[in-house]
């Protein structure tokens, strides 16, 4: 039993993804937020079913049912066993993992900290006892971790005083950091402050939310997203006179929350991260100005190690894995 999987996994509201390390190699996997009890039925590449004690449930795309449409009132750790298990799954079936050692850690909202420790028993109870994809590997756990979602980036950061903005789907995570750590008593989630927020204020007709989260952001780097969901000259304007007034409705509400909280106006750096952050890319210089700082080294890295997230097809991921890259980084893999 001399192999190795360390995994981490970044539960996020429109995605799951995350990185692990084994035979000496770092991967990247994502995999689709929805989960589905059921019987097993065929499946698509980033699924996974788990079996546990006369149950099943299917994880990732094959469980997803209709059109994709965020629930800003539930919690990430209400399904977070089951979907960091599904992308566990996915590791050990796409690396014959059949023996080993393995080492899991889970992001999470720091908001939701109470859930933590009975997180890490049910996980460390799913990996013993579940059959993944038909797979039940002879595995020992040598650690099993959830930590508050920035711990990662907060690892790059050794100032003795900062703050790290992430910008995800659906919350915006204000992180006070010290010293490479985040301390989760003086941090605050934004619920539903996300893209969502900038979603729901737009009201452009697309089919499916995450789709329009794409297509908003390739829009706000290069002016080319909404030009994918309309051919017709005006409607192409009519929907960029929407989105700039939505951003231009939403903006002032996510300020005002900013300076509610008073270690952003007492920072010297404020880190700016998240798969949604460019969105704001204007406004966040406008506000901060030379405190601002991004990730720019880290990203060239990821880069670098992960060739294939530079593909048009995963345009816009490289900002969502940068948590869980820098941590298992920190921990298990030097470059």
């Amino acid at each position: 039993m001399d192999r190795d999987l360390t995994i981490c996994t970044d539960l996020g509201s429109s995605l799951g993804k995350g990185c692990y390390y084994i035979d000496n190699n770092l991967h990247w996997i994502a995999q689709d937020n929805a989960v589905e009890e059921e019987k097993i039925r065929d499946l698509t590449a980033d699924s996974c079913v788990i079996e546990y004690k006369d149950r099943a449930w299917t994880v990732g795309a094959s469980a997803g049912n209709g059109i994709y449409e965020t629930n800003i009132h539930q919690q990430k750790a209400e399904q977070a066993s089951l979907r960091a298990l599904g992308m566990l799954g996915k590791a050990i079936e796409t690396e014959n993992f059949t023996e080993g050692y393995v080492d899991l850690t889970v992001l999470l909202p720091q908001g939701e900290g109470r859930y933590f420790k009975t997180l890490e028993a049910n996980l460390e109870k799913g990996i013993y006892g579940s059959t993944f994809n038909g797979l039940k590997p002879n595995v020992k756990v040598r650690r099993v971790r959830v930590l508050p979602e920035g711990s990662g980036i907060a690892s790059q950061i050794q100032d003795a005083e900062a703050i790290a903005i992430m910008f995800g789907h659906k919350d915006i995570s204000i992180l006070y950091v010290r010293e490479g750590r985040v301390i989760t008593k003086q941090s605050l989630t934004l619920t539903g402050m996300g893209m969502i927020a900038l979603i729901n204020e737009c009201g452009i007709h697309v089919s499916d939310e995450l789709i329009l989260a794409t297509l908003i952001c390739r829009e706000v780097r290069n002016k080319n997203g909404l030009k994918l969901a309309f051919s017709d000259k005006e409607e192409l304007q009519s929907a960029r006179r929407i989105l700039k007034s939505a951003k231009a409705k939403v903006w002032p509400k996510i300020s005002e929350r900013f300076d509610r909280f008073r270690p952003l106006t007492t920072a010297t750096k404020i880190y700016v991260t998240g798969g949604s952050h460019p969105v704001w890319g204007p406004e966040l210089k406008a506000k901060f100005g030379p405190k601002l700082r991004y990730l720019k080294t880290e990203l060239e890295e990821m880069s670098a190690a992960f060739p294939d997230l530079s593909a048009p097809e995963f345009s816009g991921y490289k900002n969502r894995f940068t948590d869980s890259y820098l941590l298992i980084k920190g921990g298990t893999y030097e470059s």
